[in-house]
C-alpha cells in the first residue's frame, strides 16, 4: 500500500465530508437567511452573511495546498528512507567479515607482488652489471692477447725472458687501471665540491 493509495483514500473521504457539510450548510444557511432577512435586511444586501458561512469551512485552495504538501512530504520521506537503507546495506557489505578477509588477502597479494617485482628488478640490474663486467674482462683479455701477439711478432730475441716481458705488460695495465680510477675519483670529488658550493 503506497502513498498513492493513501492519498486517494484521504481525498475520497474529504470529498464525502465536504458533500455532507455542504448539504448541511445549505439547509442551515437557508434557515438562518430567513431569520436574518426578517431581523437585518441590510446585511443580506451586502452579502456579508453569506461570506461568513463560507469562511467557516476550509477553502478549496488551502485544501489542495495541504494535499500537495503531504504528498511531497511523503515522497521526501520515502526518498530519505531509500537512501538510508542503501547506506546501511553498503555499511553491512563493506564491514562484513568476508570483505575484511578479502581486503587482507588482497593487501598480502599486493605486498608479495611488489616484493617479486623488486627481486626481478634487482636480478635484471645484477645481470646487466655482470654482463658489463664480462664484456670488460673479455675486452681486457683481447687487448692482452693483441699485445702478446704484437710482442711475439716484434720479438727481438733479446736477453729478457717471456715472463719478464709479461710482467712488464701486466704492470703497465695495472698502472693504466690505477690512472683511470684516480681520474674518476678526482672527477667525482670535483663534481661533489662543485655541488656543495652551489
Amino acid at each position: 500500500m503506497g502513498s498513492g493509495y493513501w492519498l486517494k483514500n484521504v481525498i475520497s473521504l474529504r470529498k464525502a465530508k465536504d458533500g455532507r457539510s455542504k448539504r448541511l450548510k445549505r439547509t442551515s444557511i437557508g434557515r438562518k437567511e430567513d431569520e436574518n432577512s426578517q431581523k437585518e435586511p441590510s446585511r443580506r444586501t451586502n452579502g456579508a452573511s453569506v461570506k461568513k458561512h463560507r469562511e467557516m469551512g476550509i477553502p478549496s485552495e488551502d485544501n489542495a495546498a495541504i494535499r500537495i504538501q503531504t504528498a511531497f512530504r511523503a515522497y521526501m520521506a520515502r526518498k530519505t528512507l531509500r537512501r538510508l537503507k542503501g547506506i546501511s546495506r553498503l555499511h553491512s557489505m563493506t564491514q562484513g567479515p568476508s570483505v575484511k578477509k578479502q581486503a587482507s588477502t588482497t593487501l598480502s597479494a599486493l605486498h608479495s607482488w611488489n616484493r617479486i617485482q623488486a627481486e626481478i628488478r634487482a636480478c635484471r640490474v645484477r645481470m646487466v652489471i655482470e654482463g658489463r663486467l664480462k664484456q670488460k674482462k673479455l675486452e681486457n683479455q683481447l687487448k692482452l692477447e693483441a699485445k702478446l701477439h704484437n710482442l711475439e711478432v716484434e720479438w727481438s730475441g733479446g736477453p729478457e725472458t717471456m715472463e719478464v716481458v709479461l710482467s712488464r705488460i701486466h704492470q703497465r695495465e695495472e698502472a693504466a687501471v690505477k690512472r683511470e680510477r684516480t681520474m674518476a675519483y678526482a672527477f667525482s670529488h670535483q663534481a661533489c665540491s662543485f655541488y656543495t658550493i652551489l
